[in-house]
């Protein structure tokens, strides 16, 4: 898997994703108008990105990244993303052989979950 796939995945299953780069820190996959799918937050529409990863072979990123906040900073492993000021990190980890799938599924269920 690559971050190409990636992309080609969530484009190819609806979603507009984005390549962001942020002077200072890496680069990003941005998943432009997420909607949440199950939990408290369920019907609401965020930004999602995970940084991209060089290695080969791919490893996934240990955080979700979500623009608006979804939980107040500090609590559910949250704190400021290097995006910016906008932006959560949401410190977990896929526990699965990273394919696109997975991650999609691991981004639905990190957010079900807050």
């Amino acid at each position: 898997m690559t971050n190409e796939d990636l992309v080609k995945h969530v484009e190819g299953i609806g979603l507009k994703a984005e390549i962001l780069d942020v002077p200072g820190t890496s680069r990003y996959i941005v998943i432009r108008h997420y909607e949440i799918c199950a939990g408290r937050l369920k019907g609401r529409k965020v930004d999602v990105a995970l940084q991209w990863m060089p290695q080969i072979p791919y490893v996934a990123p240990s955080a979700v990244h979500v623009s608006p906040h979804v939980v107040a900073m500090g609590s559910a492993n949250s704190q400021s993303s290097p995006i910016g000021a906008g932006w959560q990190y949401l410190s977990r980890v896929l526990r699965v052989v990273p394919t696109p799938s997975a991650i999609v599924t691991h981004i639905a269920t990190v957010l079900a979950e807050l």
